[in-house]
């Protein structure tokens, strides 16, 4: 007996999908007339399966049709991004620095923060939450902690003490630069890790035995980060006056400059500074009048030397302007921690104000911009113009784009809180509380947890 004959080759999609003969009738067969339905004769029939297969072994299953690959990155991405990503912001100089990638990647010390440091800008730069990225910048960061607290138990030779060294100076970077906690003193901590190592090494003199530029970029680093540390919270500084010089033509964090270069001279500045106040703060000591005078007419014959500014071509007009606002930055401090004179003290905003015209100006480059933050902290909390603070929220915005660090979001939110505190008002119409406060009390929310430069 012959098979019955459900369907007519050439029949339209209606037909077939009922199985029943089609006439082949164009442009419409008469069952489909009939019935109603589109007839339609195309070779290839489209139709949406919301992503679930209509034959074959995954009939009937959901089937996706893209899985996006989960990208793994391996400890080589993060040293190669710690090489060319993160570094960079750590340095003004134009020149690559001389690092033997080879060597860090062998020594298990060094290693372990590079990875720890880069994974975590890196998730932070690139706004990656997922939770394998959540984990594994955890994880790094635990082991380069491990690592680094081996070791110390059994420091016994210079190598060891000077990748120490470097991965303390690289765990303050984490713990107090990208991804600071406001809410402990870890960054405390890993500065007073620091000064015991070195005081332990035999101090920075070591550092300047060590081969390549990274020894001494993060020496550099770790001195600046300790002095804008002691500056806000009363410590003594570590580094003495005269070490500054020593890093002159050498490649620290502000590039090669000669050793009686401006800047230099205003961070042997700062470190006397920083010392009376350590006195002031601590001991209750006053600073005489006359050693006051002294520090301003120093900080004033700094600023006459930079006068003929427009004299100067624009690189070495920019870094005249750098110099300038780290200057002034320090005559804020002498007026209001060791002279103890009021947030709007004539003295404090001529020298604000002064600030201000560099900041809001067009004479820094934007690499200089991004390695003023610590003046824009101390003079943005001064700040009592409404275009001053915005001056000052659009340096940070700017900054913020390129060095991708969280410590940024802190100083915005601390910045706004207390020009809140500085608007305000007393009950009788008086200035504000906050107009009126110390130094010390001025900044002790974000003194703890900030090694802003």
């Amino acid at each position: 007996m012959p098979p019955r004959v459900r369907t007519v080759e050439g029949s339209c999609w209606a037909c077939k999908e009922r199985r029943v003969i089609c006439d082949l009738k164009q442009p419409c067969c008469e069952k489909c007339i009939k019935s109603g339905r589109d007839c339609d004769y195309g070779k290839v029939r489209l139709r949406w399966t919301d992503c679930i297969a209509s034959r074959g072994r995954n009939a009937n299953r959901k089937v996706p049709i893209y899985n996006a690959p989960t990208i793994h990155r391996n400890n080589d991405h993060h040293i190669l991004y710690f090489e060319t990503e993160l570094l960079p912001r750590f340095n003004l100089s134009n020149t690559v620095l001389n690092i033997d990638l080879k060597l860090l990647i062998d020594d298990p010390i060094l290693f372990q923060s590079a990875v720890a440091v880069a994974n975590a800008h890196h998730t932070y730069a690139y706004q990656i939450s997922d939770d394998v990225s959540a984990l594994s910048r955890i994880e790094d960061r635990k082991n380069a902690l491990r690592i680094f607290r081996k070791h110390l138990m059994a420091a016994n030779n210079d190598a060891i003490k000077g990748s120490l060294f470097m991965s303390n100076v690289l765990l303050c970077i984490l713990d107090g630069i990208v991804e600071p906690n406001t809410e402990s003193a870890t960054t405390h901590h890993h500065l007073l890790g620091g000064k015991a190592i070195l005081n332990h090494w035999g101090g920075a003199n070591a550092i300047f035995q060590q081969k390549g530029d990274l020894p001494i970029l993060m020496l550099s680093i770790f001195q600046t980060m300790d002095l804008t540390h002691a500056l806000l919270i009363g410590d003594q500084p570590y580094a003495e006056v005269s070490s500054w010089a020593k890093f002159g033509g050498c490649e620290p964090w502000w590039g090669n400059v000669q050793s009686d270069d401006d800047f230099i001279e205003t961070l042997s500045i700062l470190t006397k500074l920083a010392t009376l106040g350590h006195g002031v703060h601590n001991c209750n000591e006053t600073v005489p009048i006359g050693l006051l005078l002294s520090y301003q007419m120093a900080l004033e014959q700094q600023a006459k030397s930079q006068m003929s500014l427009d004299e100067k071509p624009p690189d070495k007009k920019a870094w005249t302007a750098f110099c300038s606002v780290y200057r002034l930055m320090a005559s804020v401090y002498l007026y209001r921690a060791l002279g103890s004179l009021d947030v709007d003290h004539h003295l404090v905003q001529q020298a604000v104000s002064a600030c201000m015209e560099i900041i809001g100006g067009s004479d820094l480059t934007l690499k200089l911009h991004h390695c003023i933050l610590f003046p824009v902290l101390v003079v943005g909390a001064h700040c009592l113009l409404k275009e001053q603070r915005n001056h000052i929220r659009k340096s940070i915005a700017q900054t913020a784009t390129y060095l991708s660090f969280e410590s940024l979001r802190s100083l915005e939110s601390f910045l706004e809180r207390q020009w809140v505190a500085l608007d305000m008002k007393s009950e009788s119409g008086e200035r504000s509380v906050s107009v009126q406060s110390t130094w010390w009390t001025f900044f002790e929310e974000i003194a703890p947890s900030s090694c802003l430069f």
